[in-house]
């Protein structure tokens, strides 16, 4: 695998990540996207040279209409993030932000299925079990990385990479948001057999899509399943996956609550200079 493969659930919600990140951090990595986008798909399936003109096509289509159409409601996401953080959030503004941003990072990958249809539709049966036996060991691979170590050492492990990704925002961490932290990471090792559970459903209505990938209708069903996949969603275990979110936004609302003056402004600062670099991008 290339070195800088993402560690993910599933693969094409790594595509998507790759493509709201890049949009919001890097001019470069967004305007080479279809390259990036190209690379990282090459490590799940070697394609033939049809199959490879085709999806050049394809994501060359699929950035002009993203950069047309989405950039800009990015940038206001993060306008209005920016304008509403001076003060706390509330607990139903912190769920509406999350739903926000869960169809902000939806409707990218809506505009990806057809690029992403007429590639799977293309693939022989050796590519789609290439494809499929990559995705699977990578997955086992983040699982087993996971798991290492006795449930203190997951849980530090955990609770390191929270602050590290908060570091990114508001650039220090306090001693009592550091305790904050880790007890997000329990509520998400706590859970982590119900995700296991959903991965594995989500992973075989996959398996069956790239089974039937001859169907006429394999846009509609891809799109079914994004749908699923950014909420991380299932019939099965709904009712867990409400009590962990309820959990999740009581939590996100205190660590909000108790940002100091100074971490609330560079969180305010990241914002609007995330929606700086958006605006050059859109030209």
């Amino acid at each position: 695998m290339k070195r800088w493969r993402l560690d993910v659930r599933l693969t094409l919600l790594a595509i998507v990540t790759v493509l709201f990140l890049s949009a919001c951090t890097n001019k470069l990595a967004y305007n080479t996207l279809p390259f990036w986008i190209d690379y990282y798909l090459s490590d799940y399936v070697d394609m033939t040279s049809t199959q490879q003109k085709q999806l050049d096509r394809d994501l060359d289509a699929f950035h002009s209409w993203h950069r047309q159409n989405e950039l800009p409601k990015i940038r206001a996401l993060l306008e209005n993030m920016e304008s509403q953080l001076e003060t706390p959030l509330s607990y139903s503004e912190i769920n509406d932000y999350h739903g926000v941003v869960n169809q902000t990072i939806l409707a990218s990958l809506h505009g990806l299925t057809p690029a992403l249809a007429n590639l799977i539709a293309s693939l022989s049966d050796e590519q789609a079990e290439q494809w499929l036996k990559t995705i699977q060991t990578n997955v086992d691979e983040a699982v087993e990385k996971a798991n290492e170590g006795s449930s203190n050492e997951q849980l530090v492990r955990r609770q390191e990479t929270l602050i590290e990704r908060a570091e990114y925002w508001i650039d220090t961490v306090n001693r009592k948001q550091s305790d904050q932290f880790k007890e997000m990471a329990s509520y998400q090792i706590e859970m982590r057999p119900v995700f296991y559970s959903i991965r594995d459903g989500l992973f075989e209505e996959l398996t069956l899509i790239f089974e039937e990938r001859d169907d006429p209708a394999i846009e509609q069903r891809l799109n079914g399943y994004f749908a699923k996949l950014v909420v991380f969603k299932s019939d099965d275990f709904q009712g867990d996956m409400s009590l962990y979110l309820a959990r999740r936004y009581e939590l996100l609302q205190r660590m909000d609550k108790h940002l100091t003056e100074t971490q609330r402004k560079t969180l305010r600062n990241t914002l609007a200079s995330l929606s700086d670099d958006l605006g050059a991008l859109e030209n």
